[in-house]
């Protein structure tokens, strides 16, 4: 997992220059005003999804995982919390769903949080599982963005 904030991409600080260029160019079709739903960049290759949703409790959520797509969260509005843990951190996974390129799971090993503001993105690889939209400090809509980026572009 990668994470800072959207300032960090234009000083280029330790960001790989072709995450780098993905999210610029993501960013510069303003996500902020396009509707909710899937918005291609390269077809398969990248494409966002601009979500709005109200923030729930982390206990009634589950992680999240893909083999083929780096997921870059960015928070347009809001505050949320993120659960997260290192690739092979999924006890007992369920069932892969190869269309969409997840695979759920309730409990993770080691676990870590972080707090998302306005601005921020965390970057998270294949494998690395993860459980966006939770409660930070009271349940809230938030409005973002999730960049998918399959392996092969990189």
């Amino acid at each position: 997992m990668i994470s800072g904030r959207l300032s960090d991409i234009a000083a280029a600080n330790g960001i790989d220059p072709r995450l780098a260029a993905i999210i610029r160019q993501a960013l510069a079709r303003r996500p902020e005003t396009l509707s909710p739903g899937r918005h291609d960049i390269d077809g398969e290759n990248i494409f966002m999804n601009v979500m709005t949703f109200d923030t729930q409790p982390s206990h009634s959520k589950c992680y999240e995982q893909h083999r083929h797509y780096l997921d870059i969260q960015i928070l347009l509005s809001g505050q949320e919390r993120i659960d997260f843990g290192p690739s092979g951190a999924a006890s007992e996974p369920g069932l892969y769903h190869e269309e969409e390129d997840y695979q759920l799971c309730q409990t993770i090993m080691p676990c870590q949080t972080m707090h998302m503001l306005p601005g921020m993105f965390a970057i998270f690889l294949p494998g690395e599982p993860h459980k966006p939209g939770c409660i930070s400090e009271a349940a809230q809509a938030i409005h973002k963005v999730v960049i998918k980026v399959h392996r092969r572009c990189l």
